[in-house]
């Protein structure tokens, strides 16, 4: 079987057959997208072969079987062999010159060399040589002078001819991963140059005449081997964005103070051990990016920076500032999470250096399943005493340990003793931190001590990260027992020590005792810098007796102990939420005004619900009606209710009915038994994915449930699967926990599979963006649906240029394609190779304006945004994406700032809330009419807004019927995804035109 082409073009007989079925059948490009299941740009692209841009198999197999053609009929095909893309560059250059375009590619054609023809195009304006095989550029190349637009990024080029400089108009120059260790001074006489990427070559340094490019806007020279910039490079006034980031930079010129415009600086990854105080005059500065330095010190003046909004200093040890201060890095933002606000970072930072003791305390985290001891040794290490007759541990008991270590230095360890029930694993992960000490507990009652301890570690791992582990074999005078020791330790190097105990006659608790102690003065942030204010309230905090307070009577508190600052008071409650002494959510509209003292009220109250017996028998429905008879009216009055659920919400454990909000579905206590309609789903018949895991986490389809509610209403759901229905399809979802895998089948109509499946996918990433681990991705081979390759493999081939490859079927030895396989179960985009200039730069940010009670109707909404998600083309953020901590109405107010779309979800609550209306609303049509940000109203149910500031904005779906008003929900919010992608592609085009 030969490999079939990657990608196709429309021949000039094709295009005329295309727009004659389109005629007859008298559809629009849009009409053809929405029922092929890809993009209207797709749908552009096929009839537009002249632009170079090419459809994947998969699209154009969509695309022909709506205009009732025959594929083979209407495209040009593209192998990509050498002489093939010569052949197809030299026929795109003489259609360009029989149409004068002005605009040509030659992108991804294996070009070595760069056709002759190419120069009698005087009137290009844009150029596209990139992903060839070019080492050298003909100096011809700088007689096309109307260019504007030109391209080479990721050749093999060692040089650029000189003759670049003379093309005038040029505004857009990259040159990213090449080969280049010089440029030519050349090409400081391109006047009108406002992009320039270098990122990713070899180069040691800067010709300094090109700092007389005074209309550069952004500059990339990422990943070279610079040493140092000259300081001529602060006569770049137009300059917005600079990145230097992944070189061996060692300083930088005080002279980039003088960059007034500048908005983004990404000095990340070098060698820096200072920085100097000039720029805190970069007043517009927004990002400033300096990780993975060696910075020693950080200059005051850097606070007046008000218009800062992200500042990374990850991984710059003697800077002294704590992890939960630094908050999440450069790639956790990048990829959705919320930053830490600078002025915390900034305050803390200055603050510890006049008034500062050291924290001395970290948390000790037993884990193990049920019976094998952790309370008896909590009790035995801590109290020494020990009760034969001890009750098993219901949740989490926390217990404070005193300790000494070096004689006269005294620490607190909080001990966590989590209960090893099966049906708590689940909850247990939300309080598995890092930076923390484990004791794994083993016994050898049950005979397969190997594999529980292999289900632990891993667990460990994955939340754990880097944490120190001590495994305890317990109990050894009942039931002597061993386990591979070098083994484990050689595949979990985190493995301190293995210490044989025996609560009951003492044996090894000293040994374990010194081991704890031994490893507790290890610890990387045992004696992080703590102001010394911060000890007072901590220890009032801790003396109350209090469930909870409110967040107002906390803050009340840190005024009275002398901590006015209320950005230092937000601190200061993310330590003690990481340390376990306090917890707070204020992330969450639901959970933002209760400061939670006892941690025990928490964990006990979930898992009361968790472990009720009459829930379990109900198939996890829960009337909130019931709580006053499952919890104590003492400990969980009524008005605390909210914030239980609500936390439960927020854990993924739970979700309310959409026909009725006083009901909830617990998915940990569905029904264990898969039901008969799950066997229709046949396998051959069916698009399939499929993951493996090192271990299958406990809580990973329930937690997919919930994720999921939308997608599942009246549809059938069990504790390890549960069916999806989206846009006609149906989805069945399954674990297997012998194997360690989740099996995705994909039924109905063809053309629009692969989005439900993307959908899919893009839950399943945001939950594994929680572990340490990565699962296999795994595509099945079609008509061989039990055999497998790996995806991972597939895009290892793909960008190495292979089209094919063999796999032995059974007996056989067969050919398969690896575009055909990848564009089987990816949606068109989502594959995009990406430099990381593009990655910071490509997605938009999409911020959700709504009223609480349209929740479920905007998760339906963000459900269909997934493919948008998926394929790099938005960010989106609303309200419950908030970390712990912050202040909230700060978070919304700087995301409503930083969004390019704003959604605002109409309905009569919408308008009601005055901070929907009076507030959100009036900034997001500030932006709008300023043109920083695109506002679209979306009308979700039925109200009256003729008569309000965005009546005049086109809405959404078509005619402005309502969301619930549509008989096919799903129709509707297809109509509302398109018209956000039309608008996210022409703010693409607007921006990067």
């Amino acid at each position: 079987m030969s490999p079939k082409p990657r990608s196709f073009l429309a021949s000039p007989e094709g295009l005329q057959k295309l727009e004659a079925a389109k005629a007859e059948l008298n559809l629009s490009f849009a009409a053809i997208a929405k029922q092929a299941g890809v993009s209207a740009d797709t749908v552009s692209r096929l009839f537009h072969p002249e632009r170079g841009k090419r459809v994947s198999e998969a699209s154009l197999t969509a695309i022909a079987q709506i205009l009732a053609v025959v594929p083979e009929d209407i495209v040009a095909a593209e192998k990509m062999s050498q002489k093939d893309g010569v052949a197809e560059a030299k026929r795109r250059i003489q259609e360009a010159i029989k149409s004068k375009a002005t605009e040509l590619s030659l992108s991804d054609l294996e070009l070595t060399s760069v056709p002759k023809e190419l120069y009698q195009l005087n009137q290009l304006i844009q150029l596209d040589l990139s992903q060839n095989q070019l080492t050298s550029v003909p100096q011809e190349l700088g007689q096309l002078n109307n260019l504007t637009y030109l391209s080479l990024s990721q050749n093999q080029l060692t040089s650029i001819p000189k003759e670049l400089g003379q093309l005038n108009n040029l505004t857009n120059l990259d040159l990213f991963r090449n080969q280049l260790t010089s440029i030519p001074k050349e090409l400081s006489q391109l006047n009108n140059l406002e992009f320039l990427n270098l990122g990713k070559n070899q180069l040691i340094s800067i010709p300094k005449r090109l700092y007389k490019l005074n209309n550069l806007i952004q500059v990339v020279l990422d990943d070279n081997q610079l040493t140092s910039i000259p300081r001529e490079l602060g006569q770049l006034n137009n300059l917005t964005d600079l990145y230097l980031f992944g070189n061996q930079l060692t300083s930088i010129p005080k002279e980039l103070g003088q960059l007034n415009s500048l908005t983004e600086l990404h000095l990340d990854e070098n060698q820096l051990t200072s920085i100097p105080k000039e720029l805190s005059q970069l007043n517009n500065l927004t990002l400033l990016s300096l990780s993975e330095n060696q910075l020693t010190s950080i200059p005051k003046e850097l606070d007046q920076l008000t218009n800062l909004t992200k500042l990374f200093l990850h991984e710059n040890e003697q800077l002294g500032i704590s992890a939960e201060i630094l908050g999440s890095t450069w790639q956790e933002v990048n990829s959705g999470a919320t930053p830490s606000k600078p002025a915390d970072i900034l305050n803390y930072y200055f603050r510890i250096q006049t008034d500062r003791q050291p924290l001395n305390e970290a948390k000790l985290i037993l884990v193990g399943f049920g019976a094998v001891g952790k309370t008896s040794l909590v009790n035995r290490l801590i109290h020494n005493t020990f009760d034969p007759d001890s009750k098993k541990t219901e949740g989490i008991n926390i217990t404070q340990w005193p300790l000494q270590l070096n004689q006269n230095e005294d620490i607190t360890l909080h001990v966590w003793d989590f209960g090893g029930q099966e049906i708590m694993h689940s909850t247990h992960q939300f309080f598995l931190t890092e930076r923390s000490l484990y004791l794994l507990v083993l016994n050898g009652r049950q005979g397969h001590e190997d594999a529980d301890a292999e289900y632990w570690l891993e667990l460990i791992q994955s939340f754990g990260g880097d944490s120190p582990i001590i495994v305890v074999l317990n109990k050894v005078e009942e039931h002597p027992f061993d386990i591979n020791r070098r083994a484990l330790q050689q595949k979990f190097p985190n493995i301190r020590e293995f210490i044989q105990t025996d609560c009951q006659t003492e044996i090894g608790i000293h040994t374990l005792r010194t081991a704890i102690e031994r490893e507790t003065d290890r610890l990387e942030h045992l004696r992080d810098p703590f102001p010394s204010s911060w000890f007072e309230i901590k220890k009032r905090l801790s003396d109350m007796t209090a469930n909870y307070i409110s967040f107002e009577k906390y803050r009340e508190i840190c005024q009275a102990d002398g901590e006015p600052d209320p950005s230092a008071q937000n601190s200061l409650a993310v330590h003690l939420h990481s340390l376990g002494i306090a917890l707070n959510y204020r992330q969450d509209s639901r959970l933002r005004d209760t400061h939670v003292l006892n941690p025990h009220w928490v964990t006990n109250g979930i898992y009361k619900l968790l472990n009720d017996h009459d829930l379990t028998k109900a198939n996890g429905e829960l009337d909130i009606n019931c709580l006053n008879r499952l919890l104590d009216p003492k400990d969980y009055p009524l008005e605390r209710h909210d914030f239980l659920l609500g936390l439960m919400r927020k854990f993924e454990l739970c979700f309310p009915f959409q026909e009725d909000d006083k009901r909830y579905l617990i998915p940990d206590l569905l029904d264990k038994q898969q039901p008969e309609a799950a066997s229709q789903f046949e396998l051959p018949d069916c698009l399939n994915f499929r993951y493996e895991y090192p271990i299958l986490p406990e809580g990973l389809l329930p937690r997919f449930i919930v994720r999921t509610h939308v997608l599942s209403d009246h549809q059938l759901r069990w504790r390890t699967g549960v069916i999806l229905n989206f846009e006609g399809n149906q989805a069945l979802v399954k674990a297997d926990p012998q194997d360690k895998s989740v099996s995705i089948s994909v039924n109905g109509p063809l053309s629009s599979r692969r989005r439900l499946l993307a959908i899919i996918r893009s839950d399943f990433d945001r939950i594994h963006s929680n572990f340490k681990f990565t699962p296999k991705e795994l595509v099945p081979v079609p008509g061989y649906p039990n055999i497998t390759v790996s995806y991972k493999d597939l895009l290892i081939r793909e960008s190495k240029g292979r089209q094919s490859f063999e796999e032995v079927v059974g007996d056989e030895l067969i050919d398969l394609n690896v575009q055909d396989l990848l564009n089987g179960v990816d949606i068109e985009g989502s594959r995009q190779r990406l430099s990381d200039i593009e990655r910071r730069n490509q997605a938009l940010k999409l911020f959700y304006s709504y009223s609480h009670k349209d929740e479920t109707l905007r998760n339906q909404l963000d459900t269909h945004l997934k493919i948008l998600q998926r394929q790099k083309l938005i960010q989106p953020w609303h309200d419950r994406c908030i970390v712990a901590g912050t202040d909230w109405a700060k978070e919304i107010d700087d995301n409503l700032k930083r969004a390019d779309i704003i959604l605002l979800l109409i309905s009569a609550d919408f308008i009601a809330s005055d901070y929907c209306y009076e507030i959100e609303l009036k900034q997001a049509m500030e932006h709008h009419q300023a043109g920083k940000a695109r506002v679209i109203p979306i009308i979700m149910r039925p109200a009256d807004w003729k008569n309000t500031p965005f009546s005049d904005l086109q809405a959404f779906p078509t005619n402005a019927t309502p969301i619930t008003s549509w008989s096919d929900r799903d129709e509707a919010w297809l109509n509302v995804e398109t018209a956000i992608r039309e608008v996210v592609e022409d703010i693409k085009a607007q921006r990067y035109r």
